[in-house]
């Protein structure tokens, strides 16, 4: 059978492409044997944010008694946590298999496929046809070469959930987004955390001020940094698990999480027969318009290596259908694309942080303020978190990074500015309302000036 689009792989962002193409009027073949819609869904952002939420929820109303609110006999029931996770991913799926549903057009096999030729693909014992061919495998995570690991039940971010009761004590192997993000729900939950990172300071990519800031406030909290040092080998023993590093360090727990990144899902695609070209780490090339190095074969998402943000696959989503039907191309940017880490407190970012300019050579001005320096900062007690604007001589802002309350909200007032050149301008003329957390900006509008 023949196809205008076959889609290898049904994820965040296959899915959607899917839908879009069919829209167009084409005829869809999408392949994938993960749940409709992606990891996103069944592993990932639905699930961890919902835990993590819980866990916000849980502490919250341990330290109520600050406000003048007596909440007596708080208890935790992880079992209705997991209970509460799943029905999202339950739900969400089950959406999405209603939405494909409606479509007569998108042919959905639950099967993996991979490429014969750059104008074919064989599933099964089936080979399809197709003028153009997108795929969007995503990524899976990466273990490193550890003496033992084969040896150990340990735990990525894909089958964390699988848990059934909080552990008393859970090591987390990497310093990125997700072992943040994981560290504090267990230690909220009542663990005993370990976090072991190669690097000085987690989250090494983001602005170094807001990675310190994280950090110190996980210390505050009981949270153990293991920092540049390297898990060196493990074993596992009497339900045990015993980490050691190359410094010495030995650290024995119920729980470990391997978090080391994620390494392009391309096995087995056999890409060669289709003449699709990778980089050294196994991402899939692309031009700007999403081409691979066949014009008539596209690539998008976190197979790319450029970004794992699920927003981004769903902006490519919609560019690469775009693209695929249309003589007049649109490019694609992965330039100031904003990001939320859900720590606690959460971090919101977008653009350049200040160690990149300053190794550019860039020169740059930059402002800042504090949480407690707001009047709803002060009466919600935040005595942790705060807000940096970078921008230039010439009035274009060249990043903003937060950490605190809402940080993940606040952030999207920078998104628009930071693509105008006179972004500064227009922010020296905003007005915010009172009290809100977006006087923070009021604040550094005081600093730069209101006009």
């Amino acid at each position: 059978m023949h196809y205008d689009l076959i889609i290898i792989g049904a994820g965040t962002s296959g899915f959607p492409s899917a839908k879009i193409a069919a829209e167009y009027g084409k005829k869809v073949l999408m392949l994938g044997d993960g749940a409709l819609g992606g990891k996103c869904i069944e592993n990932g952002c639905i699930p961890a944010k919902a835990m993590i939420y819980a866990a916000k929820i849980y502490k919250t109303a341990l330290n109520a008694e600050k406000f003048g609110v007596d909440v007596k006999d708080v208890k935790l029931n992880f079992k209705k946590v997991l209970e509460y996770t799943n029905k999202l991913v339950r739900d969400a799926i089950s959406d999405n298999e209603k939405q494909l549903a409606g479509f007569i057009n998108i042919d959905f096999l639950k099967q993996k496929g991979h490429c014969v030729s750059d104008s074919s693909v064989e599933v099964g014992n089936e080979v399809y046809t197709t003028d153009n061919i997108l795929i969007s495998t995503g990524t899976k995570p990466f273990i490193p070469p550890i003496e033992g690991i084969s040896d150990v039940d340990y735990l990525t971010h894909e089958t964390i959930f699988n848990i059934e009761k909080v552990p008393k004590s859970i090591a987390f192997v990497g310093g990125g987004f997700i072992s943040l993000e994981f560290a504090n729900v267990f230690n909220s939950l009542g663990s005993n955390v370990y976090l072991i990172d190669t690097g000085s300071r987690p989250i090494f990519a983001t602005d170094e001020s807001v990675s310190l800031a994280i950090k110190k406030y996980y210390e505050e909290d009981g949270i153990t940094f293991i920092s540049n040092s390297r898990t060196t080998k493990v074993s596992q023993s009497s339900g045990k698990i015993l980490l050691e590093t190359n410094k010495g360090d030995k650290i024995e727990v119920e729980k470990m999480m391997i978090s080391t990144g994620f390494i392009a899902n391309t096995e087995g695609l056999n890409l060669e027969a289709a003449g699709v070209q990778t980089d050294a780490r196994g991402h899939i090339i692309v031009n700007k318009f999403l081409q691979t190095s066949k014009p008539n074969i596209y690539a998008i998402g976190d197979i790319l290596g450029k970004t794992q943000f699920t927003h981004m696959a769903l902006r490519e989503s919609k560019i690469v259908i775009h693209n695929m039907f249309n003589e007049a191309k649109i490019p694609v940017t992965f330039e100031n694309i904003p990001y939320a880490v859900f720590t606690e407190p959460p971090i919101g970012s977008i653009g350049k942080t200040e160690q990149e300019l300053r190794n550019a050579g860039v020169e740059y001005k930059v402002v800042q303020t504090e949480y407690s320096k707001s009047s709803r900062g002060h009466l919600m007690k935040l005595n942790r978190g705060k807000l940096k604007l970078l921008y230039n001589q010439e009035d274009q802002i060249l990043g903003c990074h937060i950490i605190g309350e809402g940080a993940d909200i606040l952030i999207h007032e920078i998104i628009p500015l930071i693509h105008i050149p006179n972004g500064l301008s227009v922010f020296r003329h905003l007005i915010h309302a009172h009290p809100t957390l977006s006087e923070l900006f009021r604040n550094l509008q005081e600093q730069i000036g209101f006009f």
